[in-house]
C-alpha cells in the first residue's frame, strides 16, 4: 500500500521484503540492548516488525503483547484511498496545496484536524483524539512499569510523527522513516523526547 501511494491507517497489509529486510536492520542494532517489556499496535504489520525486532534481541523480555491503543491513526472515510489526492482535496478546500503546505504555514495539528472535519463519517481522528488515545496507552503502561523500566513499542509512523510533535518536535517534512527508532521517556510528570527518527538501514 506504501508504494501505491495509500493511506494505511487501521487498513493492514503484510510488509513486503524490503520491509522485512528494514525490520532485521533494526533488530540487528538493537540486539545488546536490554528490554523490560516489548508492546505492539495489533496491526499485522506491527506485529510482524515486533517478531522480526525479537528475533535478533540476545535478551527477549518475558512480557510481549499487542495494544491497539497504539494503533495508526485512523483516517475514516480517506482509508485506502489515494493519500496525495487525499491532501491535495482537504488541503485546496483551505487554500493550500498539499499536507505539507498546511503544516509550513499551520500546523500538523491543523493538517489532522481538516481531515477529520472533512471527513463524511465523522470518524477520521482528530489530533487531540490520537495525543488521548496516547496519553491512556502510556498512563496503563505506567500502571503496570517499575521505575526504570525500558519498553520496546512498535507502532506506526503518522501516530509517532503526531506524538512527536505534540512533544515539539519540528515534524515540517520531518517523517519517520519505516523502522526507524525513537525515544521518549514518560514518567507521571509527562513525557520528554529523547531522540527521534534514528534510521539503522538504506
Amino acid at each position: 500500500l506504501n508504494q501505491l501511494g495509500r493511506a494505511q491507517g487501521w487498513i493492514d497489509m503484510e510488509l513486503d521484503k524490503h520491509g522485512l529486510e528494514q525490520d532485521s536492520a533494526t533488530g540487528k542494532a538493537l540486539a545488546d540492548t536490554y528490554y523490560n517489556v516489548i508492546i505492539s499496535s495489533d496491526l499485522k504489520r506491527a506485529v510482524q516488525t515486533r517478531d522480526r525486532i525479537i528475533k535478533h534481541l540476545k535478551h527477549v523480555p518475558d512480557v510481549a503483547y499487542t495494544d491497539k491503543t497504539f494503533r495508526e491513526i485512523f483516517f475514516g472515510y480517506f482509508e485506502g484511498l489515494d493519500s496525495e489526492a487525499n491532501w491535495r482535496m482537504i488541503a485546496q478546500q483551505h487554500g493550500y496545496q498539499d499536507h505539507d503546505d498546511i503544516i509550513r504555514h499551520e500546523s500538523l495539528r491543523s493538517g489532522r484536524d481538516m481531515m477529520h472535519e472533512m471527513d463524511p463519517t465523522g470518524q477520521a481522528e482528530s489530533y487531540e483524539e490520537v495525543v488521548a488515545r496516547w496519553r491512556r496507552g502510556i498512563k496503563t503502561l505506567l500502571s503496570k512499569a517499575n521505575d526504570g523500566d525500558r519498553v520496546l513499542l512498535v507502532t506506526h509512523g503518522t501516530f509517532i510523527r503526531t506524538i512527536a510533535d505534540a512533544l515539539g518536535v519540528d515534524t515540517v517534512g520531518n517523517f519517520p522513516t519505516n523502522a526507524g527508532v525513537t525515544t521518549i521517556k514518560v514518567s507521571e510528570k509527562g513525557a520528554k523526547m529523547v531522540e527521534y527518527n534514528r534510521k539503522f538501514h538504506k
